[in-house]
């Protein structure tokens, strides 16, 4: 009767047709689910003129099968200067892919469909940098805006900085790459949907040492916050401009 009735309709067969196609390409661009891998955000206040750049970088869990569609919060007000997969050699060879900015939970997220490997990241202007009492400051706020692992943020500081103050505390000492600059990473971050984070971060003119006062001191010697720290750091990618120990 299905043959005989599609024989007679062929209108009807072409639509059936259709979605039998259609429906597994819905499906499909769903976005994945990275509830359960951790993202790094590294901060870095002066990575574009008079403007705080953030690198964004997300894991696909394993198993995946490629191409996945993947979304990672977005800041609001953030400018998208780059966006695409990292595969672990030369930055040149990092493909780009286009994205897409999508509202979220609490504010929007940018998706974008990974090809080739299972490590995405974009790169963004953030806030603009302010002078408080001397020192340069970023305040840079996170919205959680979809579920993920823990946040391991990062703030990267100039190597002419002289006295730096971040909050939340970083842990640890900081990691100085072979120009001088130095990266604090901050305690991984255990975020709920529409939840927001503050990474504050300042530091004083070539020179200044110490700190303008509120408490937040440049060294930690704990060993157990090392260990943390070194772990974390292990998790931080950059595309163009990645932290050279």
């Amino acid at each position: 009767m299905r043959r005989r009735l599609l024989a007679r309709c062929p209108a009807l067969a072409l639509v059936l047709t259709g979605l039998a196609f259609l429906i597994p390409a819905v499906v499909a661009a769903q976005p994945v689910s990275l509830s359960g891998t951790p993202v790094e955000v590294q901060v870095w206040p002066g990575g574009e003129l008079g403007s705080t750049l953030f690198i964004v970088t997300g894991h696909i869990p394993e198993g995946t099968p490629l191409p996945a569609m993947v979304r990672l919060p977005l800041p609001a007000g953030s400018e998208v200067v780059w966006s695409g997969e990292i595969l672990g050699g030369p930055v040149g060879e990092d493909p780009q892919r286009e994205h897409t900015i999508v509202e979220a939970t609490g504010g929007q997220a940018l998706e974008m469909t990974a090809e080739s490997t299972r490590t995405v990241q974009y790169e963004a202007v953030g806030p603009a940098l302010s002078v408080i009492d001397g020192m340069t400051t970023s305040v840079f706020e996170w919205v959680q805006t979809v579920p993920t692992g823990d946040v391991v943020f990062s703030v990267r500081i100039p190597a002419s900085a002289g006295s730096v103050e971040i909050d939340p505390m970083p842990v640890g000492s900081p990691r100085t790459n072979d120009a001088g600059e130095r990266l604090y990473t901050l305690r991984p971050a255990v975020l709920s949907e529409g939840q927001s984070f503050t990474v504050t971060a300042a530091f004083g003119p070539p020179g200044a040492g110490g700190s303008n006062g509120s408490g937040f001191p440049l060294l930690w010697g704990l060993v157990g916050a090392l260990v943390v720290a070194a772990a974390a750091l292990l998790l931080v990618v950059a595309r163009q401009r990645r932290m050279s120990a």
